[in-house]
């Protein structure tokens, strides 16, 4: 037998549509594609091949099937064989063995999770319909946010009780087991201490619920918005990551739009469950959302699977557009065609459409469509009359054009560029050959180096004494960073986990790891589900001796920062771990800035010297910039 995963890789790998493209010419019709059916002469095409389904169907001879059974019937291979056969073409190894009793048993639990999941959807949609709290207070705020009954249905939206229990004694009472519960995150429970006895607690208190669906529609996840305006409440909940939910590999409303994405062969994509929601409402249905987290290469692939064409919207501020931007190289790297939409000042994708007609939101979109380059330029246009911020915006646009995969697209941006920011095309070709060229070259070398041996105190070397000023404290600060996020990653810090807050603190400030071992770590973690314990075991146990070293370096060696009584005392003072872990990334942060304001303060000198007034200028206001920023960090770190 071949295992449940395998066999979910194979058919994620493998596009029905590109599969069966090998073996018949496929004409698009609508959101599916048509052709003369493979296993009967027919003249009138009646074999029907469905991306979103993920199915074939004829409808002279009548066969039909998934990926699988089309290559059983072309070429006449069993089940097994015609895994293989697809699991061989896509590099997928294929291993046939009886399912173990452990296979059998994370199987059911799957199950399980996914069953506890969709009562919790019908417990809380059923609260915002039939309960007066529910209606008072969740169909209140869904009414007035403009949403009909139909959509409030169709999105299965509810409503959490604000009693602290209330889901958690129903669903035990319904028969549901604790340990489901909790680790679906939709109870938490608190172990006996101080002498308090033990406690269970609804994660979800007086929020409106958004279930999100997987690809087949089943509930895998929840997000609860709060409708309380206390600032140390989070607006947004999400569920923990767990068997069933990785939110770096889900895509809210993807479900429902996926049909409207192949048929039309375009995906809007938003940042907020509402957006989705308020678009759809207004007649545009092939919109998904990346759930307010930073776009993922697995979010892409999933679109990818659909449409080549995606179009990104962004509201009217500034700072939220250039802190998430990098979303569209991402796009861009994947090979997909990107366009974006910036809504006016004040306005996002829900206000938007809210205020306006469906055929005004509509048209909007169509006529304010533009390529990445404007809108680049656009977002920097008061940056194009300075000759040095000019060349930055040049340099950023060509490195973007310089990880488009396709020659024929990179040189068509390149003509735009050229045109627009008025600057020969030869030198940006020039330029893009250059970038690709290093990034070739990267990509050949592993992702990582290995470090240098530890050094005896108050000894230096010559490598070390050639490296970057500050380099050394810097990859100290994010050694710390990986400890806390290794050892103490899926413990709760009030309503997010420790991972949860340090990805968002490095998301807000565009953070990445400087030492290339340390980001291949980090990116890994991110990939990761499970409990603490479950990824360690992944680190410990890589096939990579640089990766399982440095975890067990890190984690079983004495700690430059002394844990000893934080790790002895956890389980009583868990807000000390919230400080800590709030220490360390305002130290990296301060670091950070601290090596900027150093090379600033040298270009600054090398300016004077050479007289250079302009230059003078412009570095004196960002040097001004970068200290008030420094200075906030290191207030921030004297308070704690």
């Amino acid at each position: 037998m071949i295992s449940q995963a395998i066999i979910e890789r194979i058919l994620e790998a493998a596009p029905i549509e590109a599969v069966i493209g090998e073996y018949v010419t496929l004409k698009r019709r609508g959101a599916n594609y048509m052709a003369c059916c493979p296993f009967h002469n027919e003249k009138t095409p009646s074999f029907s091949v469905s991306p979103s389904k993920g199915i074939f169907k004829c409808f002279g001879c009548g066969k039909a099937g998934n990926v699988v059974r089309f290559i059983m019937e072309h070429e006449q291979l069993n089940y097994v064989e015609a895994l293989k056969f697809l699991g061989n073409k896509y590099n997928i190894p294929v291993e046939e063995k009886e399912e173990t009793p452990l296979e059998a048993e994370s199987r059911l639990r799957r199950d399980s999770l996914m069953i506890v999941n969709g009562y919790a959807r019908d417990f809380y949609s059923n609260y915002l319909w039939e309960e007066h709290a529910g209606r008072d207070a969740g169909l209140s705020y869904l009414r007035e946010r403009g949403l009909s009954e139909y959509v409030i249905r169709h999105f299965e939206l509810g409503f959490a009780p604000a009693s602290k229990d209330t889901f958690t004694r129903s669903a035990l009472a319904a028969g549901y087991k604790l340990d489901l519960l909790t680790t679906t995150g939709l109870t938490i429970y608190y172990p006996e201490r101080d002498n308090k006895p033990e406690t269970l607690t609804d994660r979800y208190q007086d929020r409106v619920m958004f279930p999100i669906h997987s690809l087949s529609g089943r509930v895998i996840g929840f997000g609860g918005r709060t409708l309380r305006n206390e600032k140390q409440v989070s607006k947004y909940l999400n569920s923990p990551e767990s068997e069933i939910y990785n939110k770096s590999r889900s895509l809210y409303g993807l479900y429902f739009a996926k049909q409207e994405i192949s048929k039309t062969q375009k995906c809007y994509l938003v940042e907020g469950y509402t957006d989705v929601i308020t678009l759809f409402q207004a007649g545009i249905r092939n919109v998904v959302s990346s759930s307010g987290t930073s776009l993922t290469a697995d979010q892409i692939r999933l679109i990818k699977r659909f449409t080549q064409q995606v179009t990104v919207l962004y509201d009217g501020d500034d700072a939220g557009i250039k802190a998430s931007i990098r979303g569209i190289d991402m796009l861009l790297e994947e090979g997909l065609q990107v366009k974006v939409v910036r809504f006016p000042q004040g306005e996002d994708p829900d206000s938007f459409a809210r205020s306006h007609s469906a055929r005004e939101t509509l048209d909007f979109l169509e006529k304010n469509e533009t390529d990445f380059i404007h809108f680049k330029i656009a977002l920097m246009a008061d940056e194009i009359k300075d000759p040095l911020k000019k060349s930055a915006l040049i340099r950023e646009v060509v490195e973007s054009i310089a990880i488009i995969p396709d020659a024929i697209t990179r040189t068509v941006y390149i003509e735009e560029c050229s045109r627009h920011l008025d600057i020969e095309e030869m030198i940006l070709t020039r330029e893009v050959a250059k970038i690709r060229k290093k990034r070739t070259e990267w990509g050949n070398r592993p992702s990582y180096y290995i470090p240098p041996p530890p050094l005896p105190p108050g000894e230096e070397s010559m490598q070390e004494a050639e490296l970057k000023p500050g380099s050394v404290e810097l990859r100290r600060c994010e050694q710390d960073i990986l400890y806390y996020l290794i050892k103490f990653g899926q413990t709760m810090l009030e309503d997010v986990t420790v991972s949860e807050f340090i990805q968002k603190a490095m998301e807000e400030d565009d953070l990445e790891f400087q030492d290339p071992l340390f980001a291949a770590i980090f990116r890994l973690y991110t990939t990761l589900t499970g409990d603490d314990a479950l990824r360690k075991r992944f680190f410990i146990n890589h096939e990579d001796p640089l990766i399982s070293q440095q975890v067990l370096d890190m984690i079983s060696n004495p700690h430059h920062i002394n844990l000893k009584v934080l790790r002895e005392s956890l389980p009583l003072e868990e807000p000390l771990l919230k400080d800590n872990v709030t220490k360390t990334l305002l130290v990296y942060k301060l670091k950070i800035v601290s090596l900027s304001c150093a090379d600033l303060t040298r270009d600054l000198r090398q300016a004077q010297q050479l007289g250079e007034e302009d230059k003078i200028l412009t570095i004196l206001k960002e040097l001004t910039v970068m200290m008030d920023v420094r200075n906030s960090f290191a207030r921030e770190l004297n308070r704690l």
